[in-house]
């Protein structure tokens, strides 16, 4: 290995001027032997590598194979990601233990492990293929590639470093190896920058065509028998067909820079264009960073990455879309004074869906202890957009340079000072300004004003509001119930230009502002404060301007109503004369609360006045001081909007019993039906009784004589039904009588003789007794003889019941025939009759 080592220290200073504008943070050299691995010798400059490898000496035999698998799992371990390993060794691989953690480490690490073998010792147990294989398998997990070099070749070594050494190559692959020939397809598209390919191998050969049989142009960087490393001029796009070929085992990788042209700046307040910033930050604040992609592209952010110096571990941090049209973006990160930075976006192609990536140069942050002369300040105006969109938020900036720190503010075309923000851009004199005008409506003028020491500086700008014809209908009404008593919400909302009108309709009538119903423009809201029974019904917002009308209709309806229900203390209330007495009228239920009355309703059942001496207040009946004529049925009314309940307080004022019917004498005929009524009015209610006297004697009412349940005295007239009827009421307060005379007219009744013929002697005395049992009026009576020939002849005369005797003395054969007994009123006659005959 010492004719290698001496040509290194001839070659390396070769590369020393493309390392160090790479900005690499470090460089190692780890030596390796047949059993050992030396500590890592780490760098901070190439110079000082190039020092240390000049005294670097080898030391031992021709021991075979070496510790190189352990030496490279060392350099993975001490670098830092997305290092460059490159490996120097005359021997194989003594150890294939290490082979797996190597293939781990470079796949977290994405580090890139090139392998440069300059002999032919190997391992006495191994065949050479499998020598090579274990090379060959980290260089293609590692993506790198194995250089089986002569040592005249060691200068084309670093010919080959310095290419790969100088490009950020974002996609390197490491194909599998072939024996003898192999062919790929390689893809050029817009986003490769830079391609090279490198093919190891004894007598290595490359060829590109395109469909047309085409070969792009290429530049040969290394040409050995063991290596080739060509650059493909990225000229064409395309497809090609490349085929490759070696004697024996052959590896070829492809070192493709991808690169996505993006734009970037940095602001402490968040920029809308890149005019807005610096191209580096203000340390140690949060700053925007906004990133713009070109307008042209089909791809979209999916990514950003930030590497710091001092850690050279990548953030990934959130961002977020700001105008898509534009491809604008922005971060929000930390920046740390003094510690440069790169930022790495990753984006996605939306036609090929290829991930892309680009990546800053290294970052300064802006340097804090810059001094600068006083100035006077002056404004810029950051060109933008004075045409906007009606009803949108527009946000201007203008730029302001001036020291010292100038005071900045925005005034209004009213020359209203509106609210802005103002920030260190620049150190140590330019500053930026912004001022949102939220909801643009119509045209004017806005101003940027700032002053400091040294003097003042105005400029400003006039927006124009485009409106074009718009009707767009925000809220409309929709059917709601509202709880009685509770408020009600209505909406109607338009955006529309020209300007539209709203208007109102309750059940087809406009509705005006009232105590009740107001409408709130600001919330464009009808308001119900009071939900009652009359605010429902059908309501119509129509919506209006000079080129269309709408119309919406909506139905209210009301809930929470009860129906009253009215109460009072008592049902009855009796009085005495004088008594006094309050009684209140109440509603126990109803929504809404009814109010509640009196009304006074005779017994007859017609509402009439109260009478005099009785008071009514409100819900208050008060009888000071009661008489007859205060008795009735008292009403105690309760009356919402459902309806009316009442309650009935009947009051009575006791009084002693009074009979409306008067006395009277009443005649009938026997067999008639006599009525006798007798209408008590009492209070409390009286006892009534009948009875009846003849003669000044009470006769006791018989079964015939009915009396119902209001007093009236019921029966069919007979004979003996005369007399002096007495309808006798009486309670606490005293008594009342009726007295009815009643006169049954009766035809008279004559007791049947007990025998039709009497036989007598002659010269005998004969009584004929005529007994007239009874008979009204009193009948007249007589007895008669009747001849023959049917005259008859008055042999006595009489004119009352009771017996009349004829007396026949010494009766004779001539007193021998017929006699009869004639009695008659003027209802009708009664007559007997008797034979006597006479021996």
């Amino acid at each position: 290995m010492e004719d290698e080592i001496y040509a290194f220290k001839v070659n390396i200073a070769s590369i020393v001027n493309v390392i160090r504008s790479s900005e690499f943070a470090n460089y190692i050299l780890i030596p390796f032997g047949d059993e050992d691995v030396g500590p890592p010798l780490v760098f901070a400059t190439p110079e000082e590598l190039v020092d240390i490898m000049q005294i670097i000496e080898t030391i031992g035999g021709q021991g075979c194979p070496e510790n190189s698998l352990a030496a490279i799992e060392r350099a993975l371990q001490v670098s830092m990601p997305k290092s460059y390993i490159y490996v120097f060794t005359d021997a194989e691989a003594k150890s294939i233990t290490k082979l797996d953690n190597i293939k781990n480490l470079c796949q977290t690490r994405r580090s890139k492990v090139i392998i440069f073998k300059s002999g032919e010792c190997q391992r006495v147990d191994l065949n050479q293929f499998e020598n090579e294989n274990i090379y060959y398998e980290v260089a293609r997990n590692c993506g790198g590639s194995v250089f089986n070099l002569k040592l005249s070749n060691i200068r084309d070594v670093f010919k080959y470093i310095k290419e790969i050494t100088k490009v950020d190559w974002n996609d390197v692959n490491t194909h599998e190896e072939f024996r003898t020939k192999k062919q790929y397809i390689l893809t050029i598209d817009t986003y490769t920058k830079d391609l090279v390919v490198t093919v190891s191998g004894k007598y290595p050969t490359i060829q590109f065509k395109n469909n047309f049989g085409d070969s792009p142009h290429i530049e040969k960087i290394v040409e050995t028998q063991s290596m080739l490393v060509i650059r493909v001029q990225v000229t064409e796009l395309g497809d090609f067909t490349t085929d490759v070929s070696c004697q024996g085992t052959g590896l070829v990788t492809i070192y493709r820079k991808k690169e996505l042209n993006f734009q970037y700046g940095f602001s402490p307040l968040e920029p809308k264009s890149l005019k807005e910033t610096a191209s580096r930050p203000i340390p140690g604040v949060m700053n925007y960073v906004m990133i713009s992609l070109p307008v042209d592209s089909t791809t979209k952010l999916i990514a950003v990455n930030i590497q710091t110096s001092d850690k050279y571990e990548e953030k990934t941090v959130t961002y977020r879309e700001v105008d898509k049209s534009r491809g604008l973006y922005v971060v929000q990160t930390y920046v740390t004074p003094g510690i440069y930075f790169k930022i790495t976006i990753t984006c996605r192609d939306t036609t090929t869906y290829q991930e892309i990536t680009g990546t800053t140069a290294s970052i300064l942050p802006q340097q804090t202890s810059i001094s600068s002369q006083k100035s006077k300040p002056k404004i810029e105006i950051i060109e933008s957009e004075s045409l906007i969109d009606f009803g949108t938020s527009y946000k201007v900036a203008c730029k302001v340079f001036g020291y010292p720190k100038p005071n900045i503010w925005w005034e209004n075309d009213f020359g209203e000072t509106v609210p802005s923000q103002s920030a260190l851009l620049e150190i140590p004199s330019i500053y930026i300004s912004y001022v949102t005008i939220a909801n643009a409506t119509r045209n004017g003028t806005i101003t940027c004003k700032c002053k400091n020491d040294e003097g003042e500086a105005v400029v400003s700008m006039d927006l124009y509001v485009n409106r074009t014809f718009v009707f767009e209908v925000i809220k409309y009404p929709t059917d709601i119930t509202i709880e009685y008593g509770n408020e009600g919400r209505l909406y109607c909302d338009v955006n529309a230009y020209p300007d539209a009108e709203i208007e109102w309709y309750h059940n087809e009538t406009a509705i005006e502002t009232s105590e009740n119903i107001e409408w709130v423009p600001y919330e464009h809201m009808l308001l119900i404060k009071n939900m009652g029974i009359d605010d429902t019904g059908e309501y119509k917002c129509t919506i209006n301007n000079t080129i269309e009308t709408r119309t919406y209709m909506a139905n209210v309806y009301i809930s929470g109503l009860e129906e009253p229900k009215a109460e009072t203390q008592n049902l009855e209330v009796v009085l005495k004369p004088g008594d006094w007495t309050e009684q209140q009228c109440t509603s126990i239920k109803g929504v809404p609360t009814p109010e509640v009355s009196w009304k006074y309703k005779s017994y007859n059942g017609k509402f009439v006045d109260f009478p005099e001496g009785v008071f009514v207040n409100g819900s208050s009946l008060k009888i000071a001081s009661a008489v007859t004529e205060h008795g009735g049925i008292y009403v105690c009314e309760a009356v919402n909007i459902l309806g009316t309940d009442a309650q009935e307080i009947t009051v009575k004022v006791q009084y002693a019993p009074k009979i409306k019917n008067d006395d009277e004498n009443k005649t009938v005929r026997e067999g008639d039906f006599v009525e006798l009524p007798c209408d008590v009015d009492a209070v409390p209610k009286a006892n009534v009784l009948w009875d009846m006297y003849q003669d000044d004697v009470i006769i006791a009412l018989d079964e015939h004589h009915k009396i119902d349940d209001r007093h009236t005295h019921r029966f069919y007239a007979r004979y003996n039904d005369s007399g002096m009827y007495h309808c006798i009421a009486q309670n606490d307060m005293g008594r009342a009588i009726r007295t009815v005379t009643l006169n049954v007219l009766v035809a008279p009744y004559i007791e049947p003789l007990p025998w039709t013929t009497l036989t007598v002697r002659s010269n005998s005395t004969v009584v004929l007794t005529c007994n007239v049992s009874f008979g009204n009026p009193a009948p007249s009576t007589k007895w008669q003889y009747v001849a023959n020939n049917l005259d008859t002849a008055v042999l006595l005369r009489g004119h009352s019941t009771g017996k009349l005797d004829l007396v026949l003395r010494n009766v004779t054969k001539r007193q021998e025939g017929t006699y009869q007994c004639v009695a008659e009123n003027e209802v009708g006659p009664d007559t007997v009759k008797v034979y006597l005959k006479v021996l």
